[in-house]
């Protein structure tokens, strides 16, 4: 396959725009500017202007769609691109009409979802529960979205799961039409080079500022242990009256400072002593990825089996609150245990590279979309 007309064509409705914090994007954005083979050609959309190594990247097309009320109406209808595949899918209601606006004009191509995080009914939790003998917690959504995405598992041809525990999950719940293939880190912004211990150890969160992350718990780690700093990255409903929570309780010691984006980050990982990440329902998150690249040891739950924490390796993973937080107190007690464990981090993080990772997902997705066409 050395010319357009013979290479395979894949339709991918996320959003190349360069200003686009929202993971899932950014996971496509990184693969899409690191494929390279020549079978294939990758199809994607943007609203406003697209990373130069999306712009220079002769594999990829973009098709703007305009920021108007009208935008879903464009994108349900960017999905009537021609192409043999359609990859990494979303959960508006627009990609819904795009896949039903094919089938109905019968233009059937295969759907290759990844599965991320679990969406499930709560019977359905507990019998995953059950099959991973330890508790295990949904992600909570609106119905509509949630709905919706398990509509897209049900109806897609092939599903990436992000993780070993996500792989099991994924084929109790959908059969077994699931592969595993890790997400990367882009590791020439996270990174360990210029990593500056702190005097006063500092303790670090990120994500939204809402429920589903926890961030609430902060307030009790800032409250006991008054010889750290805290620190939550994020934006979210729940910043403000956490704000003003802290403000009553004369917590000094703790702050919600806002979003920031990647590369200020990075520089706020590497100048901390700690990542903490208190949310009992996640995939494999993102973040735990980027702060470990920093050089930094993690404290988060067990119930999502993150394979980006060894649990007295690189990090302590908890069961259960009060074991959360006696583990955040033993490692801002215990710098040297920090630093070896921070260390480790960082040499792992090194095999997780988008470099590495993405020509992975190029051949698994360009295998799955020949089979189908075949």
């Amino acid at each position: 396959m050395d010319t357009d007309q013979d290479c395979l064509r894949f339709f991918v409705p996320r959003w190349m725009d360069e200003t686009d914090t929202n993971p899932q994007n950014s996971n496509a954005r990184a693969l899409l500017s690191r494929f390279s083979d020549p079978r294939a050609r990758w199809i994607a959309i943007h609203g406003e202007k697209p990373p130069e190594n999306i712009r220079t990247n002769l594999a990829i097309e973009t098709h703007r769609i305009s920021h108007t009320r009208f935008w879903h109406f464009e994108l349900a209808w960017a999905y009537q691109t021609k192409c043999d595949a359609i990859f990494y899918p979303g959960p508006s209601w627009a990609d819904k009409a795009g896949f039903n606006a094919r089938r109905v004009i019968g233009r059937y191509v295969p759907i290759i979802a990844t599965f991320e995080g679990i969406i499930a009914t709560e019977q359905e939790v507990r019998d995953i529960s059950n099959l991973m003998g330890h508790p295990v917690f949904g992600q909570q959504g609106a119905d509509a979205t949630a709905s919706r995405i398990r509509w897209m598992y049900q109806t897609s041809t092939h599903i990436v799961a992000i993780s070993p525990f996500l792989a099991q999950v994924g084929k109790s719940l959908y059969g077994d039409k699931i592969s595993c293939l890790a997400l990367g880190v882009d590791n020439c912004i996270f990174h360990d080079q210029g990593r500056r211990e702190p005097a006063r150890c500092r303790v670090v969160g990120c994500g939204g500022v809402k429920s589903s992350k926890g961030p609430e718990l902060f307030l009790s780690l800032a409250a006991r242990y008054t010889q750290a700093d805290f620190l939550w990255f994020g934006d979210g409903e729940m910043r403000q009256p956490l704000m003003v929570e802290a403000r009553k309780k004369r917590l000094e010691n703790l702050a919600f400072p806002g979003p920031v984006l990647p590369e200020a980050l990075a520089e706020q990982f590497r100048n901390c002593s700690l990542f903490v990440l208190p949310s009992r329902s996640e995939g494999v998150p993102k973040v735990t990825q980027e702060a470990a690249a920093c050089g930094l040891p993690i404290v988060l739950y067990g119930f999502y089996e993150a394979p980006t924490v060894v649990h007295k390796a690189n990090g302590l993973v908890a069961w259960s609150e009060s074991e959360f937080i006696e583990y955040v107190g033993a490692l801002i007690e215990d710098r040297k245990t920090r630093l070896t464990m921070g260390h480790r981090s960082a040499e792992m993080a090194k095999e997780w590279s988008w470099d590495q990772v993405a020509h992975r997902w190029e051949e698994l997705l360009i295998r799955i979309a020949s089979n189908s066409c075949r």
